[in-house]
């Protein structure tokens, strides 16, 4: 079931922040998405922080959150609770708005704590019990976000994230779905094709911040196990300290001369087109963009098995995984697929295609408006 002419229908997207991480730009692609398709889209940032691009077709409102201290947290979380509740109502009586969706756990914790006349989805990006209770399964977070999400419209974007919901949180939703994070394939490869400043022709690629659990650490010794001539391109930036003892390690390990910190890279999907193999080594993901793009970019990937998404993007080479922190079977990998390149099954890819994810979109929000 879709819902046929969409020209007057509007939907909202609640978020934290537009800030740059994965979470956001999904935001973004979703709402140019329905721009481009006829929808008239708004989106509500709570904190006033924007470093993506917007659309000019697209309505922007940051609520400026600033977060309150002791008794006055619970004050100002109501008080920015009301404030998005007037801005969704005055919306709605405007236009017929066909769903709002909040992305992340605060938008969804506002959104939850008023009853809204359109249908609600809360996403979820990533897995909450390695990145949010550390593998615990007990405690105030446990019962909190088990309250945030029981008894809501549920979409996840992995079906580790949907099972990780379910089985270990026992969230009880009115409705849950994958969808799928999309990925506009054309403008990908287009921005692939741009030159790059590096004279290796040929290189081993990853691309992440620099936090605890993108186990770079594990990348390091990996590689350095590996030995092979291939240099390794590590892109990314984030945290003072991982980029020290990532530095730190590489001079251990001798391997100032084979390994290149590219930084940040606004298009990273150039060095992803002309890279030989890419790799991922983290302890968990939501889903993992950047090992679908460079799929998309036409280079083969390999990864660890970690919760949630790899497994999922990676069904045609399962040997491609790895367990979580194994660096010898990492390393294997590495030297395996680095000399025999799998061929990418594109119908694997299709399932991630934008115009693909928007027709469910259509669908699921259809199934909920009548």
């Amino acid at each position: 079931m879709t819902l046929g002419n969409s020209m007057n229908k509007t939907v909202i997207f609640v978020t934290d922040s537009l800030g740059s991480g994965g979470a956001q730009q999904v935001v973004v692609e979703l709402a140019r998405l329905f721009d481009s398709s006829g929808y008239r889209v708004h989106i509500i940032a709570i904190k006033n922080e924007c470093k993506l691009t917007i659309p000019k077709s697209i309505d922007l409102i940051c609520l400026n959150f600033k977060k309150g201290l002791g008794i006055y947290r619970w004050l100002t979380d109501l008080y920015y609770c009301q404030k998005l509740r007037k801005i969704i109502r005055k919306i709605e009586r405007q236009n017929h708005v066909a769903a709002i969706f909040a992305h992340e756990m605060f938008s969804s914790f506002l959104l939850g704590n008023f009853k809204s006349k359109s249908p609600v989805f809360h996403t979820i990006h990533t897995n909450y019990s390695e990145g949010y209770l550390n593998g615990k399964k007990s405690g105030r977070r446990f019962k909190k976000l088990r309250k945030l999400y029981n008894q809501k419209n549920i979409l996840t974007v992995s079906e580790g994230i949907a099972n990780d919901l379910l089985n270990n949180f026992k969230v009880f939703p009115k409705f849950i779905q994958t969808m799928y994070n999309p990925f506009d394939f054309e403008n990908i490869k287009e921005l692939s094709l741009n030159p790059i400043d590096f004279k290796e022709e040929e290189f081993i690629l990853t691309v992440g911040r620099f936090s605890k659990e993108k186990r770079h650490d594990i990348l390091l010794k990996a590689y350095w196990a590996a030995n092979i001539s291939l240099p390794l391109v590590i892109i990314g930036d984030g945290s003072i300290y991982e980029k020290k003892h990532l530095k730190e390690m590489i001079e251990t390990l001798d391997l100032t001369e084979k390994v290149y910190l590219a930084g940040f890279k606004k298009n990273p999907y150039a060095w992803m087109r002309r890279a030989k193999l890419f790799v991922l080594s983290s302890d968990f993901e939501g889903l993992s963009n950047v090992l679908i793009e460079s799929l998309i970019c036409g280079t083969p990937a390999i990864s660890t098995n970690c919760p949630s998404g790899p497994s999922e993007i990676l069904i045609s080479t399962p040997d491609a995984l790895s367990p979580v922190g194994d660096v010898e079977k990492l390393s294997y990998n590495i030297v395996k697929f680095s000399q025999n390149p799998p061929e990418i099954n594109q119908a694997d890819l299709s399932r991630f295609d934008s115009k693909t994810i928007l027709k469910q979109y259509e669908s699921y929000i259809a199934q909920l408006s009548f």
